[in-house]
């Protein structure tokens, strides 16, 4: 574990590996705790949060999702209170992620929901980013649910089963089928906002995830037009086919499957949320994640 005047799990596995990512590091990282707590799905992640000397997990009320504490040498983690336990249990690998990261013990770190999951271009390390991959690790084991995907059909069945194996959300599933792939492929989640330039609500990303393989930025708010075939999800439709996604910035024709999973926000209202994946392939059946 990293202390105040020593280096981090991650700057030691950079020091050894200095041609490896920083996301392909913490991904091992998170796999070794993984290995060492002999843990199965669903995973325990309050055993591997112990392994890493956090000696408690507790909920509280609060605006953050979550927060790694140190009080004289003894860590905690707080849950927020109000968030689902699929929430909960990516927040907690999140956190646990924090003790393998540069500067954990210097500062309380606090998890919100990401805007997108990428690095940052400027090269520079986006812990929160990181915490993500490393708590996707921890709570969806690539050498467990890597076999899964690479046997099942594409789509939102094979997601819905893993997440409930998993007890993981629809959205950390998703992304981590996406990571795993490595046929080009994305996933978006998308919600009526307004923009700057238009004050009418659109359909816009509110979130985003590429494969490697596939490597594109898709910008946040960028709007999906309302003759595009995803846009059907929005009002009830199941979508299953061939799209041209340049809309997104994404280069040509992806097989995309668009759910609607409408939600309550805080404020108990219900808000329409269409979720997207997509893949470069001919036809659904022959298509692995």
């Amino acid at each position: 574990m990293a202390t105040l005047t020593g280096q981090s799990e991650l700057e030691k596995a950079m020091r050894l590996r200095p041609g490896a990512a920083p996301d392909v590091l913490i991904e091992d990282l998170a796999e070794q705790l993984s290995i060492l707590g002999e843990v199965e799905p669903p995973v325990d992640l309050r055993l591997l949060a112990s392994l890493q000397s956090i000696d408690d997990v507790r909920e509280t009320v609060s605006s953050h999702s979550g927060c790694l504490i140190n009080e004289g040498g003894r860590l905690r983690i707080e849950l927020c209170a109000m968030d689902s336990p699929e929430r909960q249990s990516f927040t907690i690998g999140h956190e646990i992620c924090h003790t393998l990261l540069p500067g954990f013990m210097m500062k309380q770190n606090f998890r919100c929901t990401p805007l997108r999951a990428t690095p940052r271009r400027d090269g520079t390390l986006n812990i929160e980013w990181l915490a993500d991959v490393g708590a996707s690790e921890l709570l969806l084991p690539r050498r467990f649910v890597g076999p899964t995907f690479a046997s099942h059909p594409y789509g939102w069945d094979t997601i819905e089963q893993v997440k409930s194996d998993y007890g993981a959300s629809l959205e950390a599933t998703a992304r981590r089928a996406v990571r795993l792939t490595p046929q080009p492929a994305f996933f978006v989640r998308l919600e009526f906002a307004t923009s700057r330039q238009n004050a009418a609500p659109a359909l816009r990303v509110k979130s985003a995830a590429c494969s490697s393989a596939l490597d594109v930025f898709i910008p946040p708010n960028k709007s999906i037009p309302r003759d595009h075939p995803i846009f059907r999800a929005s009002e009830g439709e199941y979508v299953d086919e061939l799209a041209d996604m340049r809309s997104l910035r994404l280069p040509g024709k992806f097989l995309v499957s668009a759910r609607p999973y409408p939600y309550n926000n805080d404020e108990g209202d219900t808000v329409m949320r269409v979720l997207v994946l997509g893949i470069k392939a001919p036809t659904a059946r022959s298509v692995r994640l």
